[in-house]
C-alpha cells in the first residue's frame, strides 16, 4: 500500500476531540460502547467508539453490521422530532421461520454531557425490555441496500415508466451540491432529491444535461443519497454507515472520509461506519480503527488500533509467509529485517514482518497467536522498551527503536553510516544531534534527512542506521538469542 497518508481534516477533529470531548462544545451526546450477548454468536464481547469517527474493519460473518444495527437501537427519536425514526431492534434482529431471537442483551454505555451511564436492551423472550429507558438523539443508518441498482428495487421500475412525475423535489443547496462535487471530483450545476410515495430518486445536472439515479453510476448514486442524509443530520447526531466505501474508487474513498471528519467536526456529529477497504482505514487515526476477529470457535476478539496493512492481511486471500512478526511500525519491521538478515538470512523469505499499531495491539496480537487463535503462524515483536508478554519477543535494547540507534555515540558507528549515506561524519553528527532535539523521536529520521540535504531520503537515513547498528553495536549474543526466538516459533 505505501506509505500511509492521513488526511490533513483529522487534525482539528483530533485537537478539539483531544480537548472538549463530552463538554458542551464537544461531543455532550456520545456512544462510547456497545456489549453485545446471545446475538448471531456474540457472547458478551464488548466493542467501544474512541473517537468522532470510527471505522470496524472484519471479513464477512465477523460481526461488523450487527455492530453497526446494535448501535442504530441505542437511542429513540427526540420528543421534538417526531418526523425522525426511531430504530428498534426487532427492525434488524426479528424472529422468522428459521430463527427465534431471545436471551438477548445489548448493554450500552454513552456521555450525556460529562456523565457517564448504562442502558441494557433486553430480550429474554418474547419481547424486549428496557425501551422506555432510552435518550433522545438523532440516528442516520444507510445500510448497504443503498449500492442496489435503483431498477432492481421494488416500486421503482413503475416511477420509471412513467410519463410524467408526480411527486415532491427537494433542491439541493449549494453546500450539497459542493460537496458532493468534491467527493466525485465532477462539477454538477444543480441537483436535487425527488420523493414519490416515500421512494426516494436523484436527479442531478451538470453541463451535459440532467439525469437520475436510473442512469448514474453506483458510487455516484451511493454518495447522492449520503448527501441527502447528511443534510438531515443535526448537530450531535449518531451517522451509521454500512460499507462505507462502496463503488467508490481509492481516491473517492479518501475524499469522502474528509468530508466526513469536516462534518464531525463542524457539527459534532459521531460516525460508526464498516468497512474492507485500506484506504479508508489509512485516513484515520489508530484509535478509530477496530478490527474484529472471528475465531475458528465461533468467539470474537475486538482489536483496537490495527495498521491497515494488518486488517488486509487477514482480510485477503493470498498465501502468506510460514510466520507473521507483528511489530508496531514501520521503523520497528526494518530493524527486525537487519538483525536477521545477518543472524539468519536464509528464513527472511519464509516470513513477513507486519506493523499493526501500538505496543497494546501488538501484545493483543501475541496473546492471540500463543493461544492458537489467529490464522497462521505468528509472533509479536516488542520494542525494547516494553515489558515481556505472552506470544511476543523483545528486541534487543531497552528503548525505542529510534533511541536505540540514534542515541549511540561510538564514532566508529557513525562513521561507517556516514560512508554508506554518502556524507560526511561531520554533518551527520550534526543532523543526529538537532534532531534528537525534538520531543518525537518518530520525527529524527526525517529530521536528518533534511538536515542532510534533499539527496538523502529519510527511509534511507533510517535503514542504513539500523543495518549498521544490528552488524556493529548489538551484542552477537543478544542476536542470535533473538533468531532463535523467531526460529523455535517458525519449527526449525
Amino acid at each position: 500500500m505505501g506509505n500511509t497518508r492521513i488526511s490533513t481534516t483529522v487534525s482539528p477533529l483530533t485537537s478539539d476531540w483531544n480537548t472538549d470531548r463530552y463538554s458542551e462544545k464537544g461531543w455532550p451526546q456520545f456512544l462510547d460502547s456497545v456489549t453485545i450477548a446471545g446475538l448471531r454468536g456474540w457472547a458478551g464481547e464488548t466493542v467501544e467508539f474512541r473517537f468522532p469517527v470510527t471505522a470496524i474493519a472484519g471479513e464477512n460473518g465477523a460481526g461488523k453490521s450487527t455492530i453497526l444495527k446494535a448501535a442504530a437501537a441505542a437511542y429513540r427519536a427526540p420528543d421534538n422530532r417526531p418526523e425522525m425514526r426511531t430504530f428498534y431492534p426487532d427492525d434488524f434482529f426479528p424472529n422468522t421461520p428459521w430463527e427465534r431471537v431471545e436471551r438477548v442483551s445489548l448493554l450500552y454505555q454513552f456521555h450525556l454531557g460529562v456523565s457517564s451511564t448504562a442502558l441494557n436492551l433486553r430480550k429474554p423472550s418474547k419481547r424486549w425490555r428496557g425501551m422506555p429507558e432510552r435518550v433522545g438523539r438523532p440516528v442516520f443508518f444507510l445500510d448497504i441496500s443503498r449500492i442496489q441498482p435503483i431498477d432492481t428495487l421494488i416500486g421503482y421500475g413503475k416511477i420509471a415508466k412513467q410519463s410524467t412525475f408526480r411527486g415532491d423535489e427537494t433542491e439541493f443547496s449549494e453546500a450539497d451540491r459542493n460537496t458532493l462535487a468534491r467527493i466525485m471530483n465532477k462539477s454538477y450545476t444543480a441537483g436535487k432529491m425527488a420523493t414519490y410515495e416515500q421512494k426516494q430518486i436523484g436527479i442531478l445536472s451538470t453541463t451535459e444535461g440532467e439525469y437520475s439515479n436510473f442512469h448514474q453510476g453506483a458510487g455516484e448514486d451511493a454518495t447522492t443519497d449520503l448527501v441527502t442524509l447528511l443534510r438531515a443530520a443535526p448537530r450531535n447526531s449518531l451517522v451509521i454507515i454500512d460499507e462505507i466505501e462502496s463503488s467508490l474508487h481509492p481516491r473517492a474513498q479518501r475524499r469522502l472520509m474528509a468530508e466526513l471528519f469536516s462534518i464531525a467536526h463542524s457539527q459534532r456529529i459521531q460516525f460508526i461506519l464498516s468497512t474492507h477497504s485500506p484506504y479508508v482505514l489509512e485516513q484515520l487515526p489508530a484509535e478509530a480503527r477496530v478490527y474484529i476477529q472471528l475465531e475458528r470457535g465461533g468467539t470474537r476478539d475486538v482489536i483496537y488500533g490495527v495498521t491497515p496493512d494488518f486488517a488486509m492481511s487477514l482480510m485477503d486471500d493470498v498465501d502468506h509467509a510460514e510466520l507473521t512478526l507483528y511489530c508496531e511500525d514501520r521503523e520497528a519491521a526494518v530493524m527486525i529485517d537487519a538483525l536477521l538478515s545477518i543472524e539468519r538470512p536464509e528464513i527472511r523469505r519464509r516470513i513477513s514482518v507486519t506493523p499493526v499499531g501500538p505496543a497494546s495491539t501488538v501484545k493483543t496480537l501475541g496473546h492471540l497467536s500463543y493461544d492458537d487463535k489467529l490464522p497462521g503462524k505468528s509472533i509479536g515483536v516488542l520494542d525494547g522498551d516494553q515489558n515481556p508478554a505472552a506470544g511476543c519477543v523483545k528486541m534487543p535494547g531497552n528503548s525505542a527503536p529510534e533511541r536505540e540507534v540514534f542515541e549511540n555515540s561510538d564514532e566508529d558507528y557513525w562513521d561507517v553510516v556516514a560512508q554508506r549515506l554518502g556524507v560526511r561524519t561531520g554533518d551527520l553528527l550534526d543532523a543526529v544531534e538537532d534532531a534528537r532535539r525534538l520531543e518525537n523521536h518518530h520525527a529524527w529520521s526525517r529530521r536528518i534527512a533534511e538536515n542532510l540535504g534533499p539527496r538523502v531520503r529519510a527511509d534511507r537515513v533510517w535503514e542504513d542506521a539500523a543495518s549498521v547498528w544490528a552488524q556493529q553495536v548489538v551484542n552477537s549474543a543478544d542476536r542470535t538469542r533473538f533468531a532463535e526466538c523467531i526460529l523455535s516459533r517458525l519449527g526449525d
